[in-house]
């Protein structure tokens, strides 16, 4: 894929120059790094982020919102197509390894069980951004049980979570039984994950 270059206004860099941070940040809070992976580790990782924060910069319209809020999704969503890619051209590639007898054997599997670590680790963070998307809609039990559900894909047991909330775990899934009622009937919810 040909990578698309960008003409900047004075205000524009201004703008990529503030908010550098951003990248690092989103990188940090989104993406697994993996440095024996090539193109996960942290340097290349923070150059594509901030192709898309150039991105950002010329697409950004300011009476609709901050630049850091604006910024952070287009930085976040353009690495998820960057480890989407990875992910996609990992698929169709051939790989050699040295058997001990030093002959090449090819398709050898090297990283398919790392690139489906990277495919599975993309899910779980588009599934949270989605639930915290769809979080702001609702309000009591429902906004309970699906900040209970994030914590859950987070790696939580729903004893931990109610811990967390000082009620007995039966409440919590009481909660997540309600938002799952809720969000099943969600049609801006059920379109995200089609």
């Amino acid at each position: 894929m040909k990578k698309k270059k960008y003409v900047l206004t004075n205000n524009q860099k201004k703008l990529v120059e503030k908010n550098l941070s951003v990248v690092h940040w989103v990188i940090l809070q989104n993406i697994h790094i993996h440095e024996s992976i090539y193109g996960l580790g942290y340097d290349d990782l923070y150059q594509e982020g901030c192709i898309w924060l150039c991105h950002a910069a010329v697409t950004y319209e300011e009476k609709y919102a901050l630049f850091s809020t604006y910024a952070k999704t287009v930085v976040r969503n353009g690495l998820f197509s960057y480890c989407r890619q990875l992910y996609a051209k990992e698929q169709h590639s051939s790989h050699l390894s040295l058997s001990e007898y030093e002959e090449y054997i090819p398709d050898a599997p090297v990283m398919s069980a790392a690139t489906d670590t990277v495919e599975r680790q993309i899910s779980l963070l588009e599934t949270l951004d989605l639930l915290e998307t769809s979080k702001r809609s609702y309000q009591g039990v429902a906004r309970l049980g699906i900040e209970a559900l994030e914590l859950q894909i987070k790696g939580l047991s729903i004893s931990d979570i109610a811990k967390l909330y000082d009620v007995p775990p039966s409440h919590v899934g009481a909660w997540i039984s309600r938002s799952a009622q809720k969000l099943k009937k969600d049609k801006d919810f059920l379109s995200g994950i089609l």
